[in-house]
């Protein structure tokens, strides 16, 4: 990856953390507005990237660019936040995507759109549904497992999985998305 080293951020041996925020303030908040909706949780995700990096860069290799650090960082905040709210989930696997190799701003909005349409439909949804989606999907959990933690049989998960993806299916089509990709 591209992008200055740890060590050219330090002076005398101590992590001149402001010259980093400087420089990767606003790439990291382009990020956040990306995958949030909520200026203060960008903005308390935000600090926290920093504050979390400074903390640990003692422990990081000096001979690696610090961008991948803080990308990282950022994508494990928002995961956090994205779990303990359960809201908009298809944007963090955009963020994954967009982070491996350089950002296609096309396919950037394409996706961005896709996921709005999808958060959209998953609002509209019974909670149950919502549920099980997200149970699956997001923190990746077998059918087995979800049906005896909702206490629900396992075919009414599978039912309830075919009938949302479904559902996504039929809106992106609506609106000229090919949902295979």
């Amino acid at each position: 990856m591209r992008g200055e080293k740890l060590n050219s951020f330090e002076e005398d041996g101590m992590l001149n953390i402001e010259k980093i925020i400087d420089k990767y303030n606003s790439y990291i908040y382009t990020i956040l507005k990306n995958n949030l909706s909520n200026e203060l949780d960008i903005e308390e995700i935000l600090s926290d990237v920093f504050i979390i990096f400074w903390k640990n860069y003692k422990r990081l290799d000096k001979n690696i660019p610090v961008k991948p650090y803080l990308i990282g960082i950022t994508k494990n905040l928002i995961k956090k936040k994205y779990s303990n709210y359960c809201i908009n989930i298809t944007n963090i696997e955009l963020l994954e995507n967009s982070i491996v190799s350089d950002i296609n701003v096309e396919e950037l909005i394409v996706n961005n759109e896709k996921s709005k349409i999808i958060s959209d439909i998953l609002t509209s949804i019974r909670d149950i549904d919502k549920n099980i989606f997200i149970m699956f999907y997001y923190n990746q959990r077998r059918v087995k497992d979800i049906a005896k933690l909702l206490k629900i049989s396992e075919s009414k998960v599978k039912i309830s999985l075919y009938r949302t993806r479904k559902s996504i299916k039929k809106k992106l089509k609506e609106r000229g998305y090919d949902y295979e990709k």
